[in-house]
């Protein structure tokens, strides 16, 4: 199966993934053929692309880096976490529970790669969001070779970094204009509120509510609230920090479009150093592929293949498979490609 942006789907294309509401319920199963009133439904309700089956993509296996069943519960207990910020006894052993079974989904992994691109709906944007933030700051966290309960500390802030933002208008969240400096002091007043909620009322380690405060400070110290900057700003903010702006760029959003994931890499690597920490930033690039598996890329010979299987040493680099005469190569060690470069991400 492949992915396909909402605007590319055509009449008559195969669903290869189920597409869920907030709450669970399949609005569109798999092996379904889209119509025309299909993709009108969908594009209204933000999904912003799709898995399909087709040709030249039908052998090709995109794996979760959580279950379909995990992602749904997650996402239910994080809008009631949201939603229901007073009834605190109850959403600490929500957190608690969903990060540990994150956690242990993704040790259990053989592959723990992001390969794939996530599925959102406009409705669910804010919950979809912190629970891929949760999700990532846990592959980042593995990557560093964390113990399990730092692991487990650390998706729990990453659950929790927006938490903030329930205090704070949606009206204001999803303004399209340009914000006013009142406005913008409001928005970005959302991590000491999130900060100031979780330590008064959630028994959680310090670490990972100083993790919610600081994930808009920056590695060059021009971030907010406090201007921390390299190691003053603990590990979990560093971690968080990164998690978050990827997943803004990928995620489609009612105040803006998402870039594909080759984009949104670009962006991390050229912030480097000055959004985010070089060491973090190494770890990341081994375990979130730019172009995941089922990727139409176009190559500098003039080649159009599909991603086949990424490799963390050299993820810009893939196994690809030509698209018509269906030969493989690997861009990364084989030795006569190694004056071809990837020119364009497209879409068939």
């Amino acid at each position: 199966m492949r992915y396909i942006p909402i605007l590319c789907l055509k009449e008559g294309m195969k669903l290869g993934k189920n597409i869920y509401s907030t709450e669970g319920v399949v609005l569109l199963a798999e092996n379904v053929i889209l119509t025309e009133e299909y993709i009108a439904s969908l594009i209204k309700i933000g999904v912003n692309g799709v898995y399909i089956d087709d040709n030249i993509s039908s052998d090709i296996v995109v794996q979760n880096i959580i279950s379909d069943e995990l992602r749904i519960e997650a996402i239910k207990s994080i809008k009631s976490i949201y939603n229901n910020s007073r009834n605190v006894g109850r959403t600490i052993n929500m957190v608690e529970n969903i990060a540990k079974s994150i956690m242990f989904e993704i040790l259990r992994s053989k592959n723990i790669m992001i390969n794939m691109i996530d599925i959102k709906t406009f409705d669910d944007y804010m919950y979809t969001h912190c629970l891929n933030v949760g999700v990532l700051a846990a592959v980042v966290g593995v990557g560093l070779n964390l113990d399990t309960k730092k692991i487990e500390k650390l998706t729990a802030a990453g659950l929790l970094h927006d938490i903030g933002k329930v205090f704070i208008s949606k009206d204001l969240l999803n303004k399209t204009e340009k914000l006013t400096e009142e406005e913008e002091k409001l928005i970005r007043s959302h991590a000491e509120l999130g900060y100031r909620y979780i330590k008064q009322y959630y028994t959680i380690p310090v670490t990972s509510y100083v993790g919610v405060l600081q994930h808009h400070e920056r590695f060059d110290g021009k971030g907010y609230p406090d201007g921390k900057k390299g190691d003053e700003i603990s590990q979990f903010g560093r971690i968080i920090c990164l998690c978050d702006a990827y997943d803004k760029l990928v995620t489609e959003a009612p105040t803006r479009k998402a870039c594909i994931p080759s984009e949104a890499i670009e962006y991390i690597m050229a912030n480097n150093g000055q959004m985010f920490d070089p060491k973090l930033v190494k770890v990341f690039l081994r375990r979130v592929a730019p172009y995941p598996i089922g990727s139409i890329l176009r190559l500098s010979n003039g080649e159009k293949v599909i991603v086949i299987e990424n490799n963390e040493e050299c993820s810009i680099r893939p196994k690809v498979r030509n698209v018509e005469t269906q030969e493989v190569y690997d861009l990364t060690y084989d030795w006569n490609l190694r004056n071809v470069t990837i020119i364009d991400v497209e879409d068939m």
